[in-house]
């Protein structure tokens, strides 16, 4: 079980004057970006009913300032420990250890915003695991803050599904019907082909397949994987992946009777994305930016694998106009509503092991 490294809080289930609820946990991410900026936003552009069952992790006194900037469009409200939640008291601003003190420095990295960060992450996925919140979004975070901080972990995702003891796990964006997972996440391209093995692959099918059927309710999705190699290798012309890494994989997931095709080059797959439920992309890049091309600002990030659900915008901490008031908040809206609905209509909240 994960506990909240110096947060001197102890989570509890919230009270409302509509019974028992489950709160969702929003960590506000890096200070210096424009996460608490985008977070306020998005809740002022949401139902009562919402906002009424949402908890931030973030520096309050910051995050007041911040909401002043704006207008003032929301009712925040200090609080200790989820226990000290009241329904008609504002949205709750649950401050980490530490962060107190923190103000924003806006594009700046820092030890600081990543201890910030990395406090309210931990918060967030202790609350979830002891059952005491729903669903946990998680704005943006600067990856070398968090790294300056003592967090080495490649990211987020990673991070949030080491606390969790979960190793089978898959990061997907998710805009509309368009899906796409990652086999491999936050590495550097050159040790992609490295990191593939049928293992590996097939793992990730079965949990693109899982996460369609589980979050989604999608019964039998049709999946694509992707090539790695230009045109697929071309017979072997490019590079061996496909024949002994993809192909394999791609065979024993028909043979425990799911509907994929595959490898695909990625070039001629993403145009006709639509004949798919889910696409397994090789690496980073050659899925995120087709996803960004045709919806950016408008996809999710969702993680299966975990215990519960964990969604965050399709964007980074913009530093360059962190501070401006300018950031585009609907990412977030989407972020949240998503975490909502499926802590509300998942089928299966536990995660089962293959």
């Amino acid at each position: 079980m994960v506990h909240p490294a110096g947060s001197g809080a102890t989570p509890g289930p919230r009270k409302t004057g509509r019974g028992l609820l489950l709160p969702l946990i929003i960590s506000c991410g890096d200070p210096n970006g424009v996460g608490p900026e985008v977070t306020l936003k998005a809740l002022a552009l949401l139902p009562e009913r919402q906002r009424r069952n949402v908890v931030l992790a973030a520096p309050y006194a910051a995050l007041t300032e911040l909401n002043v900037s704006l207008g003032e469009p929301l009712a925040l409200n200090r609080v200790e420990s989820l226990r000290d939640l009241a329904p008609d008291a504002g949205i709750p601003v649950l401050e980490l250890e530490g962060a107190r003190e923190c103000r924003p420095s806006y594009g700046r990295i820092s030890a600081e915003a990543g201890m910030v960060a990395g406090r309210g992450i931990l918060w967030g996925v202790s609350a979830c695991l002891n059952g005491e919140a729903s669903a946990l979004v998680t704005a943006p975070v600067s990856k070398e803050a968090l790294h300056m901080a003592g967090y080495k972990y490649p990211g987020q995702t990673e991070m949030i599904a080491t606390l969790a003891g979960v190793t089978r796990f898959i990061m997907i964006l998710t805009a509309g019907g368009l899906r796409v997972g990652m086999a491999t996440t936050h590495v550097a391209l050159r040790q992609v082909s490295g990191l593939l093995t049928s293992d590996l692959v097939l793992d990730k099918i079965l949990a693109l397949h899982e996460a369609l059927n589980t979050w989604f309710h999608i019964p039998n999705p049709r999946l694509a994987v992707t090539a790695l190699n230009p045109h697929a290798s071309d017979g072997g012309i490019f590079g061996a992946e496909e024949a002994q890494v993809i192909i394999p994989a791609v065979e024993q997931a028909r043979y425990e009777r799911l509907q994929v095709e595959g490898p695909l080059p990625a070039d001629t797959l993403f145009p006709r994305w639509r004949g798919f439920d889910g696409i397994l992309a090789m690496y980073h890049d050659q899925g995120m930016i087709p996803i960004k091309m045709a919806a950016f600002g408008r996809a999710v990030n969702f993680t299966s694998g975990l215990p519960f659900p964990r969604t965050s915008p399709d964007h980074g901490t913009a530093f360059d106009i962190a501070g401006k008031l300018m950031a585009d908040p609907k990412s977030m809206v989407r972020a949240i509503r998503l975490a909502f609905e499926l802590a509300q209509h998942r089928k299966n909240p536990i995660h089962k092991k293959r």
